[in-house]
C-alpha cells in the first residue's frame, strides 16, 4: 500500500485540510466529533474539514456544517489522506500510509483510563503486527492519554516512545469535566425523559465470541433485571427512574436487548452525550466509566460473567483497584444501590484517579485545536 500510495506525494498538500477518522468509520462522534465542532466555532472559515465514513449517505446533514464526507478506504479516501495538512484519528488506521514530512498525525485513542489491553498485550506478538505498529508509531506525532498508567503501559504495548504521548486528556471528555447544563436538557429533552424524571445508563461493552477477538462482536444474554435496577435506584435516591440501554456500537446483532420498560439507546451516536445526560450509570468493563467517574455521579459495576471475563481479558488495573461496587447478580446490585454512600464513593473515585495518575484537564479539545492551528497556519 505504501509503494502504490507513493505517487500521490506528487500532489501538494493543501495547508488547511484536516481529515478525521472515528473508530472504524462508524459514525460522527467521540473525540474527532468535538475537536471538528471546536473547530468551527472558534476558527470559522479556516479550514478545510474532512470526516471519513463507511457510509456518506447517512451524513449528508454535516454538509449543511461545513463537513465534508467521503466513504472511508475508498480512492477518495486516500487523495484526501495524502494531501491532508493533519489527520486526527481515534483509532490508528494509517500504518499502510507514507506519511509526509509536512503533516501531523494525532491519536486521541477511543478509551479512557487503563483498564482493558491493548496492541501486542491483546493481540498475538508475531513480526508482521510488530512491524506494523512500529510503522504506525514513527508516523504518529501526538497520542493523547489521560492518565500516566495509560502511558506507561502503551509504550510497550504499541511500541510508542513516551515523548510522543500528550498526556492532557481526552477531547470528549471536556464537557463532562467541565458541565454542559444546556446540552445536558437538549438531550435529555430527545430522549424523552421529562423534568424531573431520572435516568440510569446500562452500557456494557463487547463479548468476544469464544474468547476471540478477530471474530465479530454479539450481543448476549446480559441478564439485568431492570424493574429490580430502577426499583432499588427509586428506593435509594427517590424519583422516577428511566432504564436507558446502550449495546456497544460493534456489536453485529440487537437480539438481545433487556426485557421491560427500556428505552433503546444503541443507535444513539455520541456515548458522551448520554453520559452527560445520565444520572447513574450501570458497567461492566467499559473503559466509559473513567470518563462518567469523571462526572462525580455514581456508577455501578454488574456481569453475570465477571469471573470468566476478568480470567480471559487481561486488564492493566486490576478488578480491585477500581472504585465502583461490583455485582455478579441482580440481587447483589440492588444491594449496592441500596447501600451506595456517596462521601465513600467520591473518595474512592479521587484514590482510583490519583493511582492511575489521571491527567486530564478539561481543555483537551482547546488544546488539540490550537496545536492545528498553528501547524496549518504559523510559519
Amino acid at each position: 500500500m505504501r509503494i502504490i500510495l507513493c505517487p500521490f506525494k506528487l500532489i501538494p498538500i493543501k495547508h488547511n485540510r484536516i481529515l478525521l477518522l472515528n473508530n472504524q468509520a462508524l459514525n460522527y462522534s467521540d473525540s474527532p466529533k468535538y475537536i471538528i465542532e471546536y473547530l468551527l466555532a472558534h476558527y470559522p472559515g479556516k479550514f478545510e474539514i474532512v470526516l471519513a465514513v463507511d457510509a456518506p449517505v447517512k451524513f449528508t446533514d454535516l454538509g449543511k456544517k461545513g463537513i465534508k464526507t467521503i466513504r472511508f478506504d475508498s480512492l477518495q479516501y486516500f487523495y484526501y489522506m495524502m494531501t491532508t495538512k493533519v489527520f486526527v484519528t481515534n483509532s490508528g488506521g494509517h500504518s499502510y500510509i507514507p506519511k509526509r514530512k509536512q503533516q501531523l498525525f494525532i491519536n486521541t485513542h477511543h478509551g479512557g483510563g487503563a483498564y482493558k489491553t491493548n496492541g501486542r498485550d491483546m493481540f498475538e506478538d508475531t513480526w508482521i503486527f510488530r512491524k506494523d505498529l512500529m510503522l504506525a508509531s514513527k508516523q504518529t506525532d501526538y497520542f493523547l492519554s489521560t492518565c500516566h498508567r495509560f502511558t506507561k503501559v502503551n509504550v510497550q504495548s504499541i511500541l510508542l516512545p513516551k515523548e510522543k504521548f500528550w498526556e492532557i486528556g481526552m477531547p470528549r471528555n471536556d464537557m463532562l469535566l467541565n458541565g454542559n447544563a444546556s446540552l445536558r436538557n437538549h438531550v435529555r429533552e430527545k430522549l424523552g425523559i421529562r423534568e424531573g424524571d431520572k435516568l440510569v445508563l446500562y452500557a456494557p461493552t463487547y463479548r468476544k465470541p469464544d474468547d476471540n477477538y478477530f471474530k465479530e462482536s454479539i450481543a448476549v444474554s446480559y441478564g439485568i433485571d431492570c424493574e429490580k435496577v430502577r426499583e432499588a435506584l427509586h428506593d435509594r435516591f427517590g424519583g422516577n427512574w428511566k432504564f436507558g440501554f446502550r449495546l456497544h456500537p460493534c456489536v453485529v446483532n440487537r437480539d438481545q436487548l433487556p426485557k421491560g420498560n427500556v428505552i433503546d439507546l444503541s443507535d444513539y451516536e455520541d456515548m458522551q452525550e448520554l453520559l452527560l445526560a445520565a444520572d447513574v450509570m450501570i458497567n461492566d468493563f467499559s473503559s466509559s466509566m473513567w470518563d462518567f467517574m469523571l462526572t462525580g455521579k455514581p456508577c455501578f459495576t454488574f456481569a453475570l460473567d465477571m469471573d470468566h471475563y476478568v480470567e480471559t481479558t487481561k486488564l492493566y488495573t486490576p478488578l480491585n483497584e477500581w472504585p465502583f461496587s461490583k455485582a455478579r447478580s441482580n440481587e447483589e446490585l440492588a444491594e449496592n444501590i441500596l447501600n451506595f454512600e456517596e462521601k465513600s464513593y467520591m473518595d474512592a473515585c479521587k484514590k482510583h484517579y490519583e493511582l492511575l495518575g489521571g491527567c486530564e484537564t478539561g481543555r483537551a479539545t482547546e488544546l488539540v485545536c490550537r496545536k492545528i492551528y498553528d501547524r496549518c497556519f504559523q510559519p
